[in-house]
């Protein structure tokens, strides 16, 4: 339907469409600026050179009045490498390990949004998505550049309890830069469809999707249908919280015919005064040969923090986390340990430990420190990784 027209040229669309509304609209833009410092060093087994990489990274996003239901939007970005560039940032690759966080300016967002109360809301162009918990569908918003879409997303919600959601993905631009001259790694051209219903009781939710993700530019299309339900635990008043998933995977395209591949979730947590601890299992179905994969999810969040999966091993994953999380002071402090183990065989695939300490300084500013150590099993190298951040929104 739109493939590779210029169907999505979004710094042109906003701008069409800002000189379109009254210059009362325009006179009072919201701003947004976003700081964000970032020190990583990744050791790993197996490159000879650690990895430290030193960057700052700058958002500043202006969105006019709404006028008639209608707003725009856009949102430009720009990292750079302070001091000496010490890491492979893929675009000029040295001999350590990898920090997905290249030098690059451009616009990361760029959009029209037509709202109707809370019942409907309809976006078009470069813009962020988020679907649930960034499983499927995510920004990355860990790296220093996200992720962002070419898009047409369509809300609409008849009622309280019901919301259901129309998405089409043009063009996918990837955390590795919009100038990175591997344009495989830049973006990826799409022609892609997602739905998801949802249906609520009070805090519960039950939810239905189907994902077509076809690829214009790489054998790697395949479809998705799900279910998933979380909300308190029923019958229970002491903050147990739970979460059930279950989706199913086949290709199309030239990337099939393939076998099915199955996806599970499931998590329990319970929420106390100040803290919480949590126990979970997750499984990404292989067979030896291909398996179930995630290529527009917000990797970091899910598998450990190392990034050790960011593409599902042919022989599947099954990732078992345990964890616990609270307040001491003005601190934010969580720690999660992970066991990996292969689907189709007794593979081991290593185990990981997380932890994270963070808290707000004065005004805007906060600060975070977090540690990953990978144990990478059988055949898999050893990795730990240390981040410190300095961050402020204004």
């Amino acid at each position: 339907m739109f493939g590779k027209k210029p169907y999505f040229l979004p710094a042109c669309l906003v701008l069409s469409s800002l000189l379109a509304m009254p210059p009362a609209v325009l006179a009072d833009p919201v701003t947004e600026l976003d700081f964000r410092y970032r020190v990583e060093f990744v050791d790993q087994d197996g490159v000879d050179k650690e990895a430290l990489a030193s960057t700052a990274r700058l958002q500043l996003g202006l969105r006019s009045a709404e006028w008639q239901g209608f707003d725009a939007g856009v949102m430009f970005h720009g990292n750079r490498v302070i001091g000496e560039r010490r890491y492979n940032d893929t675009v000029a690759p040295e001999p350590r390990p990898v920090v997905a966080d290249p030098a690059d300016t451009g616009i990361s967002q760029a959009w029209v949004r037509y709202r109707q109360g809370d019942e409907l809301e309809a976006r078009l162009g470069r813009q962020r998505l988020i679907d649930g918990n960034a499983r499927f569908l995510g920004n990355v918003g860990f790296r220093q550049l996200e992720q962002t879409f070419d898009a047409l997303h369509v809300n609409w919600r008849p009622s309280d309890d019901w919301d259901l959601s129309l998405t089409h993905l043009d063009r996918a631009h990837r955390i590795f830069g919009t100038n990175h001259p591997n344009r495989l790694m830049a973006e990826a051209e799409l022609d892609s469809w997602l739905a998801v219903v949802n249906r609520h009781w009070g805090d519960t939710r039950l939810g239905f999707y189907a994902h077509r993700f076809k690829f214009e530019d790489r054998p790697a299309s395949h479809e998705n249908l799900g279910i998933r339900l979380n909300g308190p635990l029923p019958g229970t008043d002491a903050g147990f919280h739970y979460r059930l998933e279950y989706a199913r995977q086949d290709g199309i395209g030239d990337a099939g015919p393939q076998e099915t591949q199955d996806y599970w979730r499931l998590e329990l947590e319970q929420r106390l005064d100040g803290w919480r601890w949590f126990l979970g299992h997750e499984r990404l179905g292989g067979d030896g040969e291909q398996a179930f994969q995630t290529p527009f999810a917000t990797l970091h969040a899910h598998n450990g923090w190392a990034d050790q999966f960011l593409t599902t091993p042919d022989v599947g994953l099954q990732d078992t986390w345990l964890g616990i999380g609270g307040q001491a002071g003005d601190w934010r402090l969580l720690a999660r340990w992970h066991d990996f183990r292969a689907d189709a065989t007794s593979i081991d695939l290593g185990s990981e430990l997380n932890l994270l300490a963070a808290r707000p300084l004065t005004g805007p500013w906060q600060t975070e420190i977090k540690f990953a150590w990978h144990n990478g099993g059988d055949n898999r190298p050893d990795v730990s990784k240390l981040w410190w951040t300095l961050s402020a929104g204004f």
